[in-house]
């Protein structure tokens, strides 16, 4: 059951990503079915991930990017607000992460990795991300959020 339900998730995540919208998740404090949703900038121009964590100081996560490259892996908690995440998408590339907590409550996180050797990610995951973002000058969108920063001229 388990498993027709992650790919049901990948299904509807490959759907929803190129509109970057957030999935519907639930925070359980304390439970293994905690969700959180994740969004990354991946290597290349205009490359994002949209997806969810599964689980609670440790569990598994899954996702797409804006081009339909299905990504999945795990997570956990290693001590001090400090996380480590490891994931394998269906291209090949892999990449490894060491995330921060910004919002123990609300699990968002900022976390920041390499792919494959040769590309950087850059991730969020929890809650809070949108406000997170806001503070930041950042926005949960793909230009916004990964591309470069406009430019205000005076």
């Amino acid at each position: 059951m388990r498993l027709l339900c992650s790919i049901a998730t990948l299904c509807a995540l490959a759907g929803a990503a190129p509109a970057m919208e957030l999935p519907d998740c639930a925070l359980i404090p304390g439970s293994p079915d905690s969700c959180s949703p994740i969004v990354a900038c991946m290597p290349g121009e205009d490359s994002y991930f949209v997806g969810r964590a599964i689980g609670w100081d440790e569990g598994t996560l899954s996702g797409v990017t804006n081009t339909g490259i299905i990504c999945i892996g795990t997570w956990r908690v290693t001590g001090l607000g400090v996380g480590l995440a490891r994931f394998a998408c269906d291209d090949g590339l892999e990449g490894r992460l060491v995330y921060y907590y910004q919002d123990g409550e609300t699990g968002t996180t900022h976390g920041r990795g390499l792919i494959s050797g040769f590309g950087f990610v850059e991730a969020w995951s929890g809650h809070n991300i949108e406000q997170f973002l806001d503070q930041t000058g950042r926005r949960v969108d793909g230009e916004l959020m990964c591309g470069a920063a406009p430019m205000l001229m005076s």
